[in-house]
Parts: structure tokens; sequence; C-alpha cells
């Protein structure tokens, strides 16, 4: 998701302003947990500054993310619209700034703000979108395409003048490979075949795809075999 196709992006500027009245304000460390898995509250929440991310850890401590969140996502909402437990653990990546509604409050904006449950509505239904086409790539296709689908999801929104793309901070190995349910060794071994082949580079703290438009034909959603 891009900057652009964020939440609070949708909503016009009295909705903001009426919306920043009724929630409070904290801060979060990197490693700081905002929502843990499992938590029975149901308040909704709304990414103000920094980096999260939605991620599941099993049994034996393997984490499994699925989702980064950023400045103007919404985050909790599904707790806040069923009242269930919490399905994820939600954690900060950076010092983040995160704002908190009550359930409350959210479904009395849902109740009486058209331009806001039509963009909780919008939100939603990118999600399902999105979640559809993780489980098709997670299902259908092999590390190599799996890793270049989560190259070019990052780089939405950032392409530049020929064909490139920044992604800052670049991901690191093991990031990517709780994101496409690999482990890390395969997805070093990928990176270093994309880079060899002069596809991706890394600069200082940024991962530069360097074609777009080649990644997009390796990422070709056509099912192989492993």
């Amino acid at each position: 998701m891009t900057v652009s196709d964020a939440f609070l992006v949708q909503l016009p500027e009295a909705e903001l302003a009426r919306l920043a009245s009724k929630w409070t304000v904290r801060n979060y460390q990197p490693h700081q947990f905002v929502i843990s898995h499992g938590d029975r509250d149901s308040d909704v929440f709304f990414l103000l500054e920094g980096r999260a991310r939605a991620t599941l850890f099993s049994e034996t401590g393997r984490e499994v993310a699925y989702r980064e969140i950023g400045p103007g996502d919404i985050f909790g909402e599904l707790s806040g619209i069923d009242g269930l437990a919490r399905s994820a653990t939600i954690v900060a990546l950076a010092p983040t700034r995160v704002a908190r509604l009550s359930q409350a409050q959210f479904r009395d904006f849902v109740e009486h703000s058209p331009v806001f449950t039509w963009a909780l509505l919008t939100y939603l239904s990118g999600s399902v979108r999105r979640m559809t086409n993780r489980v098709y790539e997670f299902s259908t296709l092999v590390v190599r395409k799996r890793l270049i689908c989560e190259l070019l999801r990052r780089a939405e929104g950032k392409r530049q003048e020929g064909g490139r793309a920044l992604v800052d901070p670049a991901p690191t190995h093991f990031e990517l490979a709780s994101s496409i349910s690999t482990h890390r060794e395969a997805v070093s071994r990928e990176m270093s075949a994309l880079a060899k082949r002069k596809l991706i580079a890394r600069r200082e703290t940024t991962l530069v795809l360097l074609d777009l438009t080649a990644l997009e034909l390796l990422a070709d959603k056509e099912p192989e075999d492993d």
C-alpha cells in the first residue's frame, strides 16, 4: 500500500480534525508491541509516524509477517468491528507514533460519517484483494517469483525515471523471508542471483530495483513446479 492509498489520506481535513479530537496518541520504540495476538480489547489504531508490521509467531517462534504498516494506515479494525480477539501482533519497526480510538468512538464514526465508512470499505476491499493475491502466490509460485512479487509490492508508488525504484529502508533478508513464507537462506540465494543479473543493488540503507520492467516479467504469475 502506498502513502496515497493510506486510510487517513482518504479523509477530508474536517473529518481528520474530528477524528483527532477523539483519539489518544502514544509513542512506541522499535520492537515494542502495539497489539498482541489474542488480546481482547477492541480499540482501533492509526499509524501517524514511523513503521510497523503485522505478524504472527508459530509455537516454535518462527515469525510470519503479512503486512507492513506505514503512516496513515489503520489497524485493529477487525476487532473494532466484530469484538473478537486480536488476529495478529503489531510490532513497531522504528520510532512510531500511534493514535488510538475506542471501539465506541469507532462505531460512532462508522454509523454517522459516510465518508469515513466509505474509506473503511475501500480499505477492507483492498485488504481482501491483497490477501487473495498472496494466498495464490504462496500456493502456486516458487520462492524466486514470490520474492520478486514482494519486492515489487514494496516498490509500489516509488517508480522513478529510467524504470528504477528505491525501497528505503531496505528490508532485511529475514524480513523478506517471513513475508513470503520461506527461510532466510533461500532469500539470500535469490537476492544474490538478482544482484548478479543487475536487477537489484544495495546502496547503504536503500534497496534499488534497477529494472522494474524486467522484474515484472520475471514475476509472471504462471505457476511452476518447485
